[in-house]
């Protein structure tokens, strides 16, 4: 495990009691999980009724508290001011909609299985250990959590080179444009070597062939950005501008919304838009 970890500590308190179904503390917090609880709950009362407002972040000296809610519950997680905000947030409205899946039997309500819990923290362990598992997918150094992680975003990516080189220009200009992203390479090739023998071709840049235990996983996805920014700064000096914004729409978007939760798991689609745009 890294000891650089974004993710401090959550909480899933039921709305009104503060009660702790799950309270997980994982590293950057010295506090009583349990005890917290029923003050984080009653902030978030005050700030909703008091100003008809919505709590979404609060900010400590050095942590950030970041809030998801439904009509029963609320999500709560601390994390490093650092942390991509709208990436935890993601991952709270991910786990959020799956206790709802797992925990509430077909045909009822969620404010039914909360009433008739007797409190017991026992009740959700198993839900506490899937936290757990989303935690450890974000944070972990694991090898073989790490190679998956990594040809994720080695498929991720690649479905993206191929995109944008699917741009409708005659044969000449995909050379021309073929050969730019060669040159615009050649400072990514020295500074990451296992680059040299990454192809390039009028299909995309052939990085599924890279091995994900020779790499590690954030030097492959900083990577794999600069690559994509590479690509699309040739792509525009290139291609014309109608071309570009025809591949956008018709190519590389359809793609980014089949596999969007896999974009967004990763923490990869604010980055990919940006780049594409």
């Amino acid at each position: 495990m890294s000891d650089r970890r974004c993710i401090h500590g959550v909480w899933l308190i039921e709305r009104g009691s503060g009660r702790n179904l799950v309270a997980r503390a994982y590293s950057g917090i010295e506090i009583d999980m349990d005890l917290i609880a029923p003050f984080l709950s009653a902030t978030h009362t005050f700030i909703d009724k008091a100003s008809n407002e919505n709590l979404t972040t609060v900010d400590t000296e050095t942590n950030r508290y970041i809030w998801e809610a439904n009509d029963d519950l609320l999500f709560v997680m601390v994390v490093s001011k650092g942390a991509r905000i709208s990436h935890m947030r993601f991952l709270l409205r991910y786990a959020l909609n799956e206790f709802s899946k797992q925990k509430v039997p077909e045909g009822q309500f969620l404010a039914n299985v909360l009433e008739h819990w007797n409190g017991e923290p026992d009740t959700f362990k198993d839900f506490g250990e899937f936290v757990d598992e989303i935690v450890s997918q974000y944070e972990e150094t694991d090898d073989s959590l790490m190679a998956g992680k990594s040809m994720d975003a080695l498929s991720v990516f690649s479905h993206l080179y191929r995109a944008i080189m699917r741009v409708q220009v005659p044969k000449s200009t995909r050379r021309t444009l073929v050969g730019r992203v060669k040159k615009l390479m050649e400072p990514l090739k020295k500074e990451y070597e296992f680059l040299v023998d990454v192809p390039v071709d009028e299909a995309g840049i052939e990085v599924l062939g890279i091995d994900v235990y020779a790499v590690p996983y954030r030097a492959l996805k900083v990577c794999l950005e600069e690559i994509l920014q590479v690509l699309t700064k040739a792509a525009r000096e290139t291609v014309p501008e109608k071309a570009y914004k025809d591949m956008i729409f018709g190519e590389a978007m359809p793609y980014v919304k089949s596999d969007l939760q896999r974009l967004q798991t990763y923490a990869i689609i604010d980055d990919v838009i940006r780049h594409l745009f």
